[in-house]
């Protein structure tokens, strides 16, 4: 998959299991079912046209936070398998597809 316009960044700073802070590129949210999941690439600062690898995060409600989400790994392969499929589905205009 590689970006065919040059829109503004959509970053979110995620923090890993080590604690450590990580950027990343939002590029989209999907439902399936009635659950939420974001659609996003590692951050780098040095453009590339070319996007190997997703993550998809699912957004569930932060116990602590009432008005905040948070952002937690899907282990389900079907439901990864189906996230893919609506964002690419939703996305075709959006990005050049290329297996």
């Amino acid at each position: 998959m590689s970006h065919m316009e040059n829109n503004e960044n959509y970053l979110v700073e995620l923090i890993n299991d080590d604690g450590e802070k990580e950027m990343f590129e939002h590029l989209d949210t999907v439902k399936v079912g009635e659950d939420s999941y974001v659609i996003c690439v590692p951050y780098l600062e040095e453009e590339t046209d070319e996007i190997e690898e997703v993550v998809i995060l699912k957004m569930v409600e932060d116990p602590e936070n009432p008005d905040g989400s948070l952002l937690l790994p899907e282990e389900d392969e079907d439901i990864l398998d189906k996230a893919y499929e609506i964002f690419v589905e939703r996305n075709q205009d959006r990005f050049d597809w290329t297996d």
